[in-house]
C-alpha cells in the first residue's frame, strides 16, 4: 500500500511534485515486480529542505524508547546529510517512510530515479528480520543501545550493499 502526502509546499508543490504523485504507483509496481513485496509505504513529498531530518528523525524516534519526538532536531544524527539529498528512507510505525526533497530535484528523471531508488530501500527494509535489525541499528545511532562492534560493521557493510543495489535499480526509472 502506498500513501502519498505533501508537506511544506505552496500551491501543491509545482510540476515535479505533481509528477512524483502521478508516477509513484507505477514506480511501486516496477519495484515490486523486480524485487518482490513492499511494506506499507508512506511517501512524503517535502518542499522544505530544512525539514527532512525532522520528518525522518520523528518517525524513528517514535519507534525507540527514551527519545522524545518533539526534541529530535536538538540532537541531529551525525550520519544525516539531508539538505543536499534527493530522498531518504527509514522505517516508521506503519512500515516504511520515504521523504523526497522535491526542491533539490531539477528534472523529471531526478524524481523518477530517486523514487525507484528509495522504493528499493523500502523493499530492503520490508521484511520482519530486516526491520528488527534496522531498529537495533537505530537504537545504536541514537545512543540508546550500542551494537557489538562486529555486528555494527556487518550491518554497515549491508547498508553499503543495499545502496549499490538501489543505485543499480535506478535504471528501471526509464520505464516510467
Amino acid at each position: 500500500m502506498l500513501r502519498i502526502s505533501t508537506q511544506h509546499f505552496l500551491f501543491g508543490g509545482g510540476r515535479l511534485s505533481k509528477y512524483a504523485k502521478a508516477i509513484a504507483p507505477d514506480a511501486e509496481k516496477i519495484v515490486r515486480d523486480k524485487f518482490g513485496s513492499l511494506p506499507a509505504v508512506h511517501l512524503v513529498l517535502n518542499g522544505d529542505t530544512s525539514r527532512m531530518d525532522h520528518l525522518v528523525n520523528t518517525a524513528e524516534a517514535q519507534l525507540l524508547t527514551g527519545i522524545n519526538p518533539t526534541q529530535v532536531n536538538a540532537v541531529s544524527r551525525p550520519d544525516r546529510h539531508s539538505r543536499r539529498a534527493y530522498g531518504q528512507t527509514s522505517i516508521d510505525r506503519d512500515g516504511v517512510l520515504i521523504v523526497l526533497q522535491i526542491p533539490n530535484m531539477r528534472h523529471e528523471s531526478d524524481v523518477a530515479e530517486t523514487l525507484v531508488h528509495e522504493l528499493v530501500h523500502a523493499h530492503q527494509l520490508g521484511d520482519r528480520s530486516a526491520r528488527e535489525l534496522h531498529l537495533k541499528y537505530l537504537g545504536h545511532v541514537w545512543g540508546r543501545q550500542p551494537m557489538k562492534p562486529n555486528t555494527l560493521t556487518a550491518y554497515e557493510l549491508l547498508i553499503q550493499q543495499r545502496e549499490i543495489e538501489a543505485y543499480d535499480a535506478e535504471a528501471l526509472a526509464a520505464q516510467l
